[in-house]
């Protein structure tokens, strides 16, 4: 678990890097693997409940991609609080995003109207996609080289808990009184997480390093200058190629995801009739075979290689999502959902792990935010927008998806032709082979 430490005034691994106890990196995985969870149960009561909420709003097709790509908006600007974490560090940053994330959930179950719900919303993904950007980070600078993809496979993987949680009680909560607010009522929970989380987290030991060096050079890590400066830096230098690559690869999984996440529920529901319970359990199913797809992603990413597997992922996704708007039986629609999450899943761990294993200590945050959450969600923003209005002109939602599910093959041909080969390589040697290029 060795590895050189990165000194950014004399280039890397010019020191040894100090070794994590095997016992600190098992409770930090199961501290942000209990952060994580959630990641997976908002994602899924706002997959599940955008037939509820259409309902309440009175909303269409247009209307509802809408509304999805505004909520996007604020998953996008999680770039500022993330590269803020390359300023002031990871643990202050993680913590303030639990606690905020959690009120603005509250304050969605509380909306009064379309507005007021995509504000709070909107605000909540925010928080949301900071926090699980900041610990694919820490788990990517914490865990050594040979386990950093399956780390993150696992961080990914956990929030298989929330989806099962998210499918279980939508089948009990929303056709209840309380309906689909009361599913946002439950994601208050993580408010408990943040007195545990600054007790016990620490600062990754990179990034100390990296302020103790600033320290010694007399670098001005916090002012808004500094900030402002640090914002455009990945844009200059060797990384700039990596950070349109990862970028593309991003926009390219967002294919897949968006229109599977916002548009599902409503064509089974709507177009095909299923009733709340079947695509709870459809859901859980999915989500539960679907996990498969994040450990099968980490153990191939350490084993097999980053390229093979991540176009594969690419490759499957494509297919299964063209599958799933494009079939007409119960039968049909269920397998292809269940390869559908199962690819999907593959490819964010894959690509997560690209995102934050292709950049320096000091811009990694600032880097994995600018092509994970605002380069890198184009597609996530603009696709429920597209397949919403093209619903109308090209005969329905199975029509409109077919259309933008070539994204993923595009992706699979970037990463074949353009992406290194990370597997078994340390962070610092991947710094170094990107000042050679």
């Amino acid at each position: 678990m060795n590895q050189p430490r990165h000194n950014p005034a004399s280039g890397p691994a010019d020191y040894p890097l100090a070794e994590r106890e095997r016992g600190y990196l098992w409770l930090l995985l199961g501290l942000l693997m209990s952060v994580t969870v959630f990641e997976g149960y908002d994602v899924t009561i706002f997959h599940l409940c955008t037939p509820d909420i259409a309902r309440t709003f009175h909303l269409d097709d247009a209307a509802v991609g809408r509304m999805a790509s505004l909520v996007r908006v604020g998953g996008m600007a999680a770039f500022f609080l993330v590269m803020y974490s390359d300023r002031v560090g990871r643990k202050p940053v993680v913590s303030a995003t639990v606690l905020l994330y959690t009120l603005f959930t509250l304050f969605t179950a509380l909306s009064q109207g379309l507005g007021t719900f995509t504000l709070f919303q909107s605000c909540a993904q925010l928080f949301l996609s900071a926090e699980f950007g900041i610990a694919i980070i820490m788990i990517s600078e914490e865990f050594p080289a040979s386990s950093r993809g399956t780390g993150v496979a696992v961080l990914n993987g956990v929030g298989l808990l929330g989806v099962v949680a998210g499918g279980v009680l939508y089948a009990l909560v929303v056709d209840s009184r309380w309906g689909w607010r009361g599913m946002y009522f439950i994601g208050i929970i993580p408010l408990l997480l943040v007195a545990f989380l600054r007790r016990n987290l620490r600062e990754t030991a990179r990034f100390e390093a990296l302020q103790q060096e600033r320290k010694r050079t007399g670098i001005d890590s916090t002012g808004i200058l500094a900030v402002l400066r640090h914002a455009v830096e990945p844009l200059r230098g060797p990384y700039r190629g990596r950070i349109l690559l990862v970028a593309l690869l991003w926009n390219s999984v967002g294919l897949v995801g968006a229109p599977a996440v916002t548009f599902f529920t409503l064509y089974a529901k709507r177009d095909h009739h299923w009733t709340s319970a079947q695509i709870s359990q459809a859901v859980v199913l999915a989500y539960l075979i679907g996990t498969l797809g994040h450990l099968l992603a980490g153990w191939s990413l350490d084993r097999v290689g980053r390229k093979l597997t991540t176009s594969l992922a690419y490759l499957v996704g494509a297919v299964a999502i063209l599958a799933l708007f494009k079939t007409g039986t119960h039968a049909a629609m269920l397998i292809s959902m269940v390869i559908t999450v199962f690819a999907f899943q593959g490819a964010r761990t894959a690509t997560a792990t690209y995102s934050s294993e292709l950049f320096p200590t000091e811009i990694r945050a600032t880097s994995y935010s600018l092509t994970v959450q605002l380069l890198g969600q184009v597609s996530g923003l603009l696709t429920p927008l597209t397949v919403g209005a093209l619903s109308r002109h090209l005969g329905g939602l199975g029509n409109a998806v077919a259309a933008v599910s070539i994204g993923p093959v595009i992706g699979a041909a970037l990463v074949w032709r353009f992406a290194p080969e990370t597997r078994g390589r340390t962070l610092e040697e991947l710094e170094a082979s990107a000042a050679a290029d």
